[in-house]
């Protein structure tokens, strides 16, 4: 899966169209708990990789999130 793959899916299962790289998620309404755990879901299922709870409620921007699986995503 790509970087702009990932970024898709993310956009699709948290229905939040314009969700970026650049989109501040920390203190947004929209990065509820519940967006949190479908992100750690999303990442499970397509990488096969777990986010810790920690590094991504640390997290201020979707691109911070990214960076934490960047070795698991391929080159677009």
């Amino acid at each position: 899966m790509t970087r702009t793959e990932f970024i898709e899916g993310l956009r699709r299962q948290l229905e939040w169209p314009e969700l970026s790289e650049d989109t501040e998620i920390k203190g947004n309404e929209k990065w509820d708990s519940l967006a949190q755990v479908d992100v750690v879901m999303f990442t499970q299922d397509e990488l096969g990789q777990t986010l810790s709870a920690t590094d991504l409620q640390a997290a201020r921007t979707l691109g911070e999130v990214i960076r934490l699986v960047e070795a698991y995503l391929t080159s677009s």
